[in-house]
């Protein structure tokens, strides 16, 4: 049945025809295939390329209006009171949360922490710095269950 179908696969070990050969493609003709033909002239180490048509010349040009840069001729026209009310309005935005983060460094500085219990946390976590471990004391209020409770949930770090 396979050689009724395929053959007896004599058809593939045949030598190939001439017209197969590399400088007979028709998109590119080499020096070579030029030289073949009579009355030809020999260009040394350019390749003419032939136009291609049908669906190679459709994707050809798909392909360079894709590639192609245009400049954009028209300059959008910026409204600069609108750009100045927008920039002082993130200025405000970033004193406002600066103001915030201030206020609560004062607040945390002024939590009283033992010594001890600062000591204690570093003994028992020592893969964490120091400043790290007393700013989570301190964010939890000085009491030392809080603060370790919470040093295990999260890594502290000065960050």
């Amino acid at each position: 049945l396979a050689q009724a179908i395929f053959g007896s696969g004599a058809e593939f070990c045949k030598p190939l025809p001439p017209a197969a050969s590399l400088g007979s493609f028709p998109a590119i003709r080499t020096k070579s295939s030029a030289a073949a033909m009579p009355g030809a002239e020999v260009e040394e180490d350019e390749e003419e390329e032939v136009k291609p048509t049908g669906q190679a010349a459709a994707e050809a040009k798909q392909l360079d209006s894709i590639t192609d840069f245009h400049e954009d001729n028209e300059t959008t026209k910026v409204d600069q009171k609108e750009v100045e009310a927008k920039l002082n309005d993130l200025r405000k935005k970033k004193e406002e949360s600066d103001r915030q983060v201030a206020e609560r460094e004062k607040r945390l500085r002024e939590v009283k922490i033992k010594k001890e219990d600062l000591d204690l946390m570093c003994s028992e976590l020592p893969l964490c710095e120091r400043e790290a471990l007393e700013r989570v004391l301190r964010e939890s209020g000085g009491d030392l269950v809080k603060a370790l409770s919470a040093a295990v949930r999260h890594f502290p770090t000065n960050s």
